[in-house]
C-alpha cells in the first residue's frame, strides 16, 4: 500500500531524508480510515520523541489521494537482514550491545505521558546502522498510549512468535508485553531458533547454546513467561537482570518535544556515542565462494597496551589472538568456502510467489554477510570493527541454479497439460 523513497528536502539545503508515502487508492476503501490514522498517528508520535534510538520525523504531508511523511534517513541494515545471512548465533557480549540501547529506548517510551507500548519488537523493525552498532527503533504503526483503567487493546496486533499471549485476547496490553517482545528476539539472537516455530514455547538457551551464560539464559526465560505477572515489571529490571548493571533513568529520558522543535537542536543526540561505540570498517568488497584464495587483511593495533583479539563468525580468522604493549598487526583472513550465498526471493500476486516458491531455493544471488571483530585491552577498553563482505555465486553455481529453477517451472507447466491431453484424448 506504499513505499519509501529516499529523497533531498530543498528546505534543508538538500539534506536526505526517506519519504514514506502511502495511497489512499491501494487501500480497500473499508480499511482506509483506520489505516491512513494509523499512518498520522505514527508521524505525531515520533515527531514529538527525541531518542538517539529512535527515527525522528520532520513533516506530514499529503497531495491529493496521497500522505507523506519525511523522516530522519537511516544508512543501515534492518537487524532481520542481518540475522538472515548468519550460519551461527550471535555472541552474547554483541547481543547485549543492542539489548542495553533496547532496554533504554523503550525505557523512554514506557515513562511517556501517558506511556507508549510499542507491541512489536522483532528484527525487521530494528535497523543497525551502518559502520557501527547503534540500533533505530522503527515502524511505530501499532505502537499505542496505555490508558489506565481501559479493559482491552482497541486493535490486537503483533507479530506471531514475538507478540505474548495478552496481545491476542481481550485484555490491554502494557510495559510487560515488550518486555516479552524483547526477550523472544534475544532470545532468537542468541539460539537461531525462530520464534514462530512454536508459539509461547522457548527452550532454555544454554540447551540450544552452551556459551550463553546463566544470569542472560534465567533473564530472558523469566521475560517471556506466558503470564505477564512473572515477567520483569520494567525495562530496568530486565537490564539489570541482563548485565548485572544498573542503569540511570536521568542518563535515558529526555522531555518531549512539540513539532515545532524537529531541527538539529537535540542535545542528547550527540551524546548517543556515550554508550554505543563507533567504529571503523574493514572494506572487503565482493568476492565470489568459489576463490581458491583466502582474503586477507591486516589491521593495525597501536603500542600502549596489551590486547586480545577475537572474532564471533566461524568465516573469519584473525592470527595472532593477542598483542603485546608495543603494538603490532592482526591479519584477519576470510574463508569464502564457509559463506553462504543468498537466494531470491520474490513476493507480489500468485505467478511471482510461484516463481518465489522456487527461486528462493534454487536461484542463488549475492549475499552480505556481516561479523564482529573485538579488541579486549588491558586497560578494560574494548574496540570493535565491523566486518561486511559481499558473496558472489561462482559461475557454475549461477548457471546450474537457474537451469534446475526454470527447468522445474517448465516441468510442472508440462506434465499438468501432458496429463490433461492424456485424459481428453482418453475421454475422446
Amino acid at each position: 500500500m506504499g513505499a519509501v523513497y529516499k529523497a533531498q528536502d530543498h528546505r534543508l539545503n538538500n539534506k536526505v531524508v526517506a519519504l514514506k508515502e502511502i495511497s489512499e487508492l491501494s487501500i480497500a476503501q473499508e480499511e482506509r480510515e483506520d489505516i491512513i490514522a494509523s499512518f498520522t498517528r505514527e508521524a505525531e508520535l515520533l515527531a514529538r520523541l527525541r531518542h538517539p534510538n529512535l527515527v525522528r520525523v520532520t513533516d506530514l504531508l499529503h497531495e491529493g489521494t496521497y500522505h507523506y511523511m519525511i523522516m530522519e534517513f537511516v544508512v543501515g541494515q534492518t537487524l532481520e537482514h542481518i540475522l538472515n545471512s548468519r550460519q551461527d548465533p550471535f555472541p552474547e557480549a554483541r547481543v547485549l550491545v543492542w539489548a542495553k540501547q533496547l532496554c533504554e529506548v523503550l525505557f523512554y517510551l514506557h515513562n511517556q505521558d501517558p506511556p507508549i507500548i510499542y507491541r512489536d519488537i522483532k528484527p525487521s523493525n530494528i535497523m543497525i546502522v551502518t559502520d557501527s552498532e547503534q540500533i533505530k527503533l522503527i515502524d511505530f504503526g501499532i505502537a499505542r498510549f496505555y490508558k489506565p483503567g481501559k479493559r482491552k487493546d482497541t486493535i490486537q496486533f503483533g507479530t506471531d512468535g514475538y507478540a505474548p499471549p495478552e496481545q491476542y485476547g481481550s485484555t490491554q496490553t502494557d510495559i510487560r508485553a515488550d518486555v516479552y517482545a524483547l526477550g523472544a528476539m534475544l532470545h532468537q539472537l542468541l539460539s537461531l531458533r525462530d520464534p514462530q516455530s512454536k508459539l509461547f514455547e522457548f527452550p532454555p538457551l544454554r540447551k540450544l547454546n552452551p556459551s550463553i551464560s546463566v544470569r542472560v539464559e534465567a533473564a530472558i526465560q523469566k521475560a517471556v513467561e506466558p503470564l505477564r505477572e512473572n515477567r520483569y515489571a520494567s525495562m530496568l529490571e530486565f537490564w539489570q537482570a541482563l548485565s548485572g548493571e544498573l542503569l540511570d533513568p536521568e542518563e535515558i529520558f529526555t522531555p518531549a518535544v512539540d513539532a515545532a522543535g524537529l531541527a538539529e537542536d537535540n542535545p542528547y543526540l550527540e551524546s548517543a556515542s556515550d554508550h554505543v561505540e563507533t567504529m571503523p570498517v574493514l572494506p572487503l568488497g565482493s568476492i565470489s565462494r568459489g576463490a581458491a584464495e583466502t582474503v586477507r587483511r591486516v589491521l593495525a593495533i597501536p603500542p600502549g597496551n596489551a590486547a586480545r583479539v577475537s572474532t564471533d563468525a566461524p568465516w573469519i580468522e584473525v592470527q595472532p589472538e593477542s598483542i603485546e604493549e608495543d603494538g603490532g598487526s592482526v591479519e584477519v583472513s576470510i574463508k569464502p568456502h564457509k559463506l553462504n550465498i543468498g537466494h531470491l526471493h520474490l513476493d507480489g500476486n500468485w505467478l511471482r510467489r510461484w516463481w518465489g516458491w522456487h527461486t528462493s531455493r534454487l536461484a542463488p544471488i549475492a549475499c552480505e554477510h556481516q561479523g564482529l571483530i573485538v579488541v579486549h585491552y588491558d586497560d578494560d577498553t574494548t574496540e570493535r570493527y565491523p566486518i561486511s563482505v559481499t558473496i558472489q555465486p561462482g559461475h557454475l553455481e549461477a548457471i546450474f541454479g537457474w537451469a534446475l529453477t526454470i527447468g522445474l517451472l517448465t516441468l510442472e507447466v508440462v506434465i499438468p497439460l501432458g496429463v490433461l491431453l492424456i485424459l481428453l484424448s482418453v475421454i475422446g
